[in-house]
C-alpha cells in the first residue's frame, strides 16, 4: 500500500504554528520560564525515549544505532520496531531560473530534486528503515499532478507530506531593530525559507528517531547515516568514560611521548593554543565534537570541450598552498582510497551529474588546509581533521599553519572567513541530539519558538540571524552552539563524510583556485597529521 501523502497549506499551517505559539509561551510565563526548553521537558516528560523499550538502554545513540545496522530480515519481524527516519528537504524553486550554472525553465523538481530524494529514500529503506518524506516549497502550489509524481516515484510505504508556499513574511528592519522606512510594508522573507524545517521538526519531533533536513540539490544516503551514528556513538562513549574517570578526562590510548618543553598560546578567544595532538579530552570537550560533512562535486567533461580545472597548467595539479603543504598520497596505499560511489555514484543518463565517478574525480571548493586542523582523539575515533569553528568554541588541534608554515608569521588561523567555512547544506541528528540542541546546547534554543532578544533580537528572520546558511547550513550549531566539527583521516569514513552536491555547478561558475581533489586534500591533512607526531619530539 503507498504510502500516506499529505498537504499542510500555507495559511492552516502557520495558524495552528501561532496558535501553539502563543499556547506555549503562557505556560512559560506561568512557570517563571524565559523560552521553550523548560516547557518542553514538562510536557514530555519522556522525551528522550526513542521506543516504548527505551528505558531497556542505557544509552540513545547505541540503541538508534543497532536499529539502523539490523538487518533487512530483522527489521520485517512481527515484534521489531524499524529505525524511524523522517527525510526533509526543502527547496526554493520548482523550475530553475537560470542563475549559477542553470538553464531557465529546466524542471528541477522532476530532474534534479525527485531522482536525488529517491535515491536516498530507496537506499534507506533497502536496510529495512521506515521512511516517511516532507518537501518544504518556496514556491506557491505544488499541483495534485506534480505530488502524484512525487508519490508514485517513491519506494512502497512511504509517507508524503509537503507545505507550499512556505516562504515566511517579515517587516525589514535596520541593526537597531527599528523598520528600516516609516512606511515598511510586510514582505516575502525567501532567506527564511531556510528556517522553516525547524517547524517541521518540532511538531514532528516524538514521531521519528532520525531526522535528516537539508537543501535539495544534497544527496544523502544511509552510508552517510550509519557512519554519523557510528561515529557519535563512539564520541559519546568517550564522553562517559571522562565523566566517570577520576580526572574527568580520557586519553589516547598508547599514545607518542610528547617531549615538548613549551606549548603554543592562543592567538585569538580560544581557551587553547593551536599545537594540541594528543591531549586529554573532558566530557566537555567530547560533548562539542561533531561528525561533519564536506560537499563535493563530480568534473563533469561530458560535452567533450574544454573545461576551466583541467589540461595544461590545471589548477588542480597546482593546488592552494601545494609548496606549503603538500599531499601526501602514502596514505593510499597504508589505508585505502577514497570510495566515490558512496555520495556521487548516480545511475546513468542524469543531465547534471555523471555516473560513474572515479576517485580522483571528487571536488572540494568550499575551504582549503589553510583552515584545518588535526588531532589524535581518544578512543574509537582516532585521527580526525578539525573543520573552521567559532574561536570560543575551540576544543583545540594541531593547526595546518603552526610553526609558521604557510610563510607569513602574522598569518592567524581562520575562523569565521565565510569563504572557509565549509557549508554542508544541511544536518542530521537523532531525537536525543536535537533535545541537546534546544535545551543545553544552543542560545535561544534550535526549535521554535525564536523569540527573546538576547538570542533572537526579538525576529530570527532578520539577517543578523536570519542568513540561508544560519538555518540550513547547519552555522548555527558551528557557531552559536560550540560545535566542533570532525572528519575522519581514515579514507573509508571520510568517503561518508562527503555530500555530492548534485547541482553540480561551482565547477563553472566560481574561480578555479578554489578547487582542489579531495583526493589531494586528503593526502595535505595527513601531511600534518606527520607534522603533527613530529612535533611532539622537539
Amino acid at each position: 500500500m503507498k504510502g500516506i501523502s499529505r498537504h499542510y497549506p500555507d495559511l492552516a499551517l502557520r495558524t495552528v504554528l501561532l496558535l501553539l505559539a502563543v499556547t506555549l509561551l503562557l505556560i512559560v510565563q506561568q512557570d517563571a520560564a524565559t523560552n521553550l526548553r523548560p516547557q518542553l521537558k514538562q510536557s514530555h516528560p519522556q522525551s528522550r525515549r526513542l521506543s516504548e523499550k527505551a528505558d531497556a538502554h542505557d544509552n540513545d545513540l547505541e540503541h538508534v544505532l543497532t536499529l539502523a545496522t539490523r538487518t533487512a530480515d530483522d527489521t520485517f519481524t512481527e515484534d521489531s520496531t524499524p529505525f524511524r527516519v523522517l527525510f526533509i528537504v526543502t527547496t526554493l524553486a520548482e523550475y530553475d531560473k537560470g542563475t549559477r550554472g542553470t538553464t531557465h525553465g529546466a524542471d528541477r523538481l522532476k530532474d534534479n530534486v525527485l531522482p536525488l530524494i529517491v535515491d536516498g529514500v530507496t537506499d534507506m529503506v533497502s536496510r529495512g528503515w521506515s521512511v516517511d518524506v516532507y518537501l518544504i516549497c518556496g514556491f506557491e502550489d505544488l499541483k495534485e499532478e506534480r505530488r502524484r509524481m512525487i508519490v508514485d516515484a517513491l519506494p512502497e510505504n512511504v509517507g508524503f507530506e509537503y507545505w507550499d508556499s512556505a516562504i515566511p513574511f517579515y517587516y525589514v528592519k535596520k541593526f537597531n531593530q527599528d523598520l528600516k522606512k516609516p512606511d515598511q510594508t510586510i514582505e516575502l522573507a525567501p532567506h527564511g525559507l531556510s528556517r522553516q524545517h525547524r517547524f517541521v521538526v518540532r511538531d514532528k519531533l516524538m514521531d521519528y528517531d532520525f531526522f535528516t533536513a537539508f537543501e535539495d540539490d544534497m544527496r544523502i544516503m544511509s552510508g552517510h547515516v550509519v557512519n554519523f551514528l557510528e561515529m557519535s556513538v563512539e564520541i559519546d562513549r568517550m564522553r562517559r568514560l571522562a565523566e566517570k574517570s577520576p580526572s574527568k578526562a580520557v586519553s589516547v590510548e598508547d599514545a607518542l611521548e610528547d617531549h615538548r618543553s613549551t606549548r603554543g598560546k592562543s592567538q585569538d578567544k580560544a581557551n587553547v593554543g593551536n599545537d594540541l595532538v594528543q591531549d586529554p579530552m573532558t566530557a566537555e570537550d567530547l560533548r562539542r565534537l561533531w561528525p561533519g560533512f564536506i560537499r563535493s562535486e563530480v568534473i563533469d567533461n561530458r560535452s567533450g570541450g574544454s573545461h576551466p580545472l583541467l589540461g595544461g597548467g590545471s589548477p588542480l595539479d597546482n593546488y592552494k598552498y601545494k609548496e606549503f603543504v603538500p599531499a601526501s598520497m602514502e596514505y593510499e596505499q597504508a589505508e585505502g582510497t577514497i570510495d566515490p560511489n558512496i555520495c556521487c555514484g548516480v545511475p546513468e543518463g542524469r543531465e547534471r551529474t555523471p555516473a560513474h565517478p572515479k576517485k580522483d574525480d571528487l571536488l572540494l571548493w568550499e575551504t582549503d588546509i589553510s583552515a584545518m586542523g588535526v588531532r589524535h582523539y581518544p578512543g574509537g575515533i582516532g585521527w580526525a581533521a578539525t573543520q573552521p569553528v567559532e574561536d570560543r568554541a575551540d576544543v583545540g588541534s594541531y593547526w595546518s599553519g603552526e610553526g609558521h608554515r604557510f610563510g607569513d608569521k602574522d598569518m592567524k588561523r581562520p575562523r569565521r572567513v565565510n569563504s572557509l567555512l565549509g557549508q554542508q547544506a544541511g544536518w542530521m541528528a537523532t531525537r536525543s541530539q536535537i533535545l541537546y540542541f534546544h535545551e543545553h546546547a544552543c542560545p535561544g534554543g534550535f526549535l521554535p519558538p525564536f523569540d527573546g532578544w538576547k538570542d533572537w533580537v526579538n525576529d530570527s528572520l532578520q539577517t543578523r540571524n536570519g542568513a540561508v546558511e544560519f538555518w540550513s547550513g547547519g552555522y548555527q550549531l558551528f557557531g552559536k552552539c560550540y560545535f566542533n566539527r570532525i572528519l575522519s583521516l581514515d579514507p573509508r569514513r571520510f568517503s561518508r563524510q562527503l555530500l555530492y552536491h548534485s547541482s553540480n555547478n561551482k565547477q563553472k561558475t566560481i574561480k578555479k583556485d578554489k578547487f582542489v581533489r579531495l583526493t589531494t586534500f586528503l593526502g595535505q591533512l595527513h601531511t600534518v597529521k606527520k607534522r603533527a607526531e613530529e612535533s611532539l619530539s622537539k
